[in-house]
């Protein structure tokens, strides 16, 4: 459904050119006083903004808060936000256009046509807004015990960034709107996005992320295995097509003996390409794990598509306002599904220790 969470509740709900979009989030600790401006400057990292990846739709992401905080601070009520459409723009929509590769025609199909079709309704990409949102507030709450999520550019088109160090909790300072560890090579990325623009397409990525300080023994065994939990979050944000966590993928072509992590003196371990995890529970390293996004499926370049109304076979070149690469933005939602994931795991407790 629309809901995300066991301790903690996440609800997110409206649709992209609709009045709003908004979240509810229930289970915070009253007494919480969180820094909004904070929660706002993690919104401003996922709004478009002047530059060569991202879509020229201008949202402020000003959110109103209706319920959960009282002198400032949570009092023990679901936290209920919205944001506001006031950049919405319904005529780039043609009525019955199937757009390929978006939910135009899976959710037409489900909802026997009564969806709102318009910029992907509740599928679009607007609905990380309230992601973000709530991320950021269970990011302050995760701080005050030791936890951080940063995310970083890994890989465009081929143009890699330098990887986090996998068993180092410290990471170095990144930009926050254009995140990469060797930021040298953000010429190399603009260039490619330019390009990709240029054209009318757009391109996929991955994107890194490292979540350092959670302490031993969080998560549970099989189905709410770290991995479980934040594969489920993580899976739905739009666009986000794989996710691996440590060596990943490349575990295939490993030996026994090059993938296992060596355990040293106090718990930690030489390697780390369980990714901070072992059965699901978290072993005290950094967890790892990287995010696949597909290209935008909204570009310029004409498509073959149907009308859904009648059918028939048509010609579809998009006018909206779409990004070229969604990654640059992407790193913010990101780290927000991973807080509300982790934040999740966290308050369920367990024998966990440093």
């Amino acid at each position: 459904m629309n809901s995300f969470g066991d301790r903690i509740r996440f609800t997110v709900f409206g649709t992209s050119h609709g009045v709003a979009v908004g979240c509810t989030l229930d289970g915070l600790p009253a007494g919480f006083k969180p820094d909004l401006d904070a929660v706002r400057f993690e919104l401003s990292r996922r709004s478009p903004r002047a530059s060569s990846e991202s879509t020229s739709r201008q949202e402020d992401d000003e959110f109103e808060i209706l319920s959960g905080l009282f002198n400032g601070c949570t009092d023990g009520a679901p936290i209920c936000a919205v944001f506001k459409n006031k950049n919405a723009d319904p005529a780039d929509y043609k009525a019955g256009t199937v757009r390929p590769s978006h939910a135009d025609y899976t959710a037409y199909v489900k909802y026997s046509g009564c969806n709102d079709p318009r910029g992907g309704g509740m599928f679009s990409g607007r609905m990380t807004a309230p992601i973000v949102f709530a991320g950021a507030l269970i990011k302050q709450l995760l701080a005050c015990e030791g936890i951080s999520i940063r995310s970083h550019i890994a890989n465009v088109g081929g143009i890699i960034d330098d990887p986090f160090v996998p068993t180092c909790c410290s990471v170095p300072e990144l930009d926050p709107f254009f995140p990469l560890v060797n930021s040298g090579k953000k010429p190399l990325f603009e260039a490619l996005f330019d390009e990709v623009r240029s054209c009318g397409d757009s391109i996929g990525g991955t994107v890194e992320c490292l979540i350092s300080g959670v302490p031993v023994g969080i998560g549970e065994p099989f189905f709410d295995s770290i991995e479980s939990v934040l594969s489920h979050i993580l899976f739905s944000i739009p666009g986000v097509h794989g996710v691996e966590f440590g060596a990943g993928f490349s575990l295939a072509s490993m030996r026994g003996s090059e993938a296992n992590d060596a355990i040293l003196a106090g718990g930690k371990t030489s390697t780390n390409n369980s990714g901070g995890i072992n059965g699901g529970i978290s072993n005290g390293m950094p967890i790892i794990f990287r995010c696949v996004f597909r290209p935008v499926p909204s570009i310029a370049a004409e498509q073959d598509s149907i009308d859904i109304e009648t059918g028939k076979a048509v010609k579809v070149r998009l006018s909206g306002r779409h990004d070229a690469c969604i990654l640059p933005r992407g790193c913010a939602v990101i780290e927000a599904a991973a807080a509300i994931a982790v934040y999740d795991l966290f308050t369920r407790g367990g024998n966990a220790h440093e």
